[in-house]
């Protein structure tokens, strides 16, 4: 579930509460080395994911894993120091955005340093306008001049491992080498690939070079997790190798959605949502508990869902309340219903400003809580409570006119629409149909006409 339909400071305000839990800055702090701090980590985290719009609307599930995996890495998660980026990517098998985590070239650098074996690390480009040399065999030989100026068109690019006995190591590939990997890639043509180009192409060789170098798990662990990205399958198992299965828990989830309460919100209500919302069927949300973690997941959708069904409520509690009118009152009411159902809603208004001043407090009241209804719908309400459709037949006798024979309202007799032109109920005082089985038996003849 996702929170598309929030707006950008609520989401970022919800993830933030999410990631700052007491929970998970606890786990956070058993997972990052000491040259990493939990509170830099979280900034870090943070701004990258208000730089980037739609990781907002990534579930917090999936950035908590990412984040998670950075501890475990000792990465931090900003682009503009190329050691991890954090990518959405939209689950199609889910049906909304996951967080990914795509290690950087100056990530893969800083975890080969860490592996003990290795001294430095340098990935350089090589275009056509520079000084290049490269020979394989007995006596290998590579040889970079950049050129000054226009270095024209990337070509290739390489890498050196020196290590701490004195021994170094090196690859080169060609751009057309280059390109058949990112081909393969499910983000070929978007984020890094397309921003960073110079950048994707250094880590690329550093990954191929990787497999041939005495380099750590966590090296391995991160080219695993950029792999999957490529392939277009979830990190999840291997953020659960890096992180434990039990980090991130109902716990987490629940605090988020609590985060998440609009102010004002009735309680009552939205607990007795919450139990309508447990399935019958489903082994994996049994309580309401469950439902808030699921809920948490797409906390956009569940309080959309909630805000209808509450509206739904209020409607039902309406419909069922009971107005009670002295006689004149009951007339006045008669009288608007039946002018507003007849459609003459201009004479209705000059009727109410005419009318109105001299009605009382109770009767002002009654139509500031049921009429303005009936004027925006008046079908909606008395019609559909009290009235039945008005009743029209059309009588032949042989040898005469067919007679329209319409059902009175008012004695349930049926009479000729001739007759109902001289009933004095037919019409108000302005010379308005008012009568609903005439006024319907109106609106035909027109549509008829027509």
């Amino acid at each position: 579930m996702a929170n598309q339909n929030l707006p950008a400071v609520q989401k970022a305000n919800t993830i933030r509460a999410y990631l700052e839990q007491s929970s998970v800055k606890k786990e956070l702090a058993r997972a990052v080395p000491k040259h990493l701090s939990v509170d830099r980590l979280l900034r870090v985290a943070m701004t990258s994911i208000q730089q980037t719009p739609k990781l907002l609307d990534c579930t917090p599930k999936s950035l908590l894993s990412c984040v998670m995996t950075c501890a475990s890495l000792g990465l931090e998660p900003d682009m503009f120091l190329g050691q991890a980026y954090l990518v959405p990517f939209f689950n199609s098998k889910k049906g909304y955005l996951e967080a990914q985590l795509i290690p950087g070239y100056r990530g893969y650098i800083a975890l080969a340093r860490r592996s003990g074996e290795v001294q430095s690390v340098s990935a350089q480009v090589v275009y056509t306008n520079d000084e290049f040399v490269l020979k394989y065999g007995i006596n290998e030989e590579l040889s970079h001049v950049p050129a000054e100026g226009d270095r024209g068109k990337p070509k290739g690019a390489y890498v050196v491992f020196k290590y701490k006995d004195g021994g170094y190591s090196f690859d080169y590939m060609t751009v057309e080498d280059i390109e058949k990997i990112r081909a393969r890639s499910k983000a070929g043509d978007s984020g890094p690939w397309v921003t960073d180009f110079d950048e994707m192409a250094k880590k690329t060789v550093i990954k191929r070079h990787s497999k041939l170098a005495p380099l750590s798990v966590e090296f391995a662990k991160a080219a695993a997790l950029e792999d999957r990205v490529h392939a277009g399958e979830s990190q999840d198992s291997i953020f659960n190798g890096l992180n434990g299965n039990d980090v991130i828990d109902a716990e987490s989830e629940n605090g988020q959605f609590e985060a998440s309460i609009p102010d004002k919100t009735d309680m009552k209500l939205l607990n007795d949502f919450l139990a309508v919302c447990i399935p019958e069927n489903d082994e994996n949300i049994q309580s309401i508990e469950d439902v808030k973690a699921e809920a948490a997941q797409q906390l956009d959708v569940f309080w959309a869902q909630f805000d209808k069904w509450v509206w739904k409520k209020e409607r039902e509690s309406e419909s069922k309340t009971a107005f009670t009118f002295s006689a004149e009152e009951q007339a006045v009411y008669d009288g608007f219903i039946n002018l507003r159902k007849a459609d003459n809603l201009k004479r209705t208004a000059k009727l109410l400003k005419k009318e109105m001043p001299s009605w009382s407090k109770e009767l002002k009241k009654v139509w500031e809580d049921k009429w303005l209804r009936i004027m925006r719908d008046p079908w909606e309400w008395e019609s559909k409570e009290s009235e039945s459709e008005p009743e029209v037949e059309e009588v032949k006798e042989e040898g005469s006119t067919p007679l329209i024979m319409l059902k009175c309202p008012n004695t349930g007799e049926w009479v000729n629409d001739q007759d109902c032109l001289k009933c004095p109920d037919r019409q108000n005082e302005y010379g308005d149909t008012i009568c609903i089985t005439y006024a319907k038996y109106e609106e035909n003849l027109k549509g008829n006409n027509q």
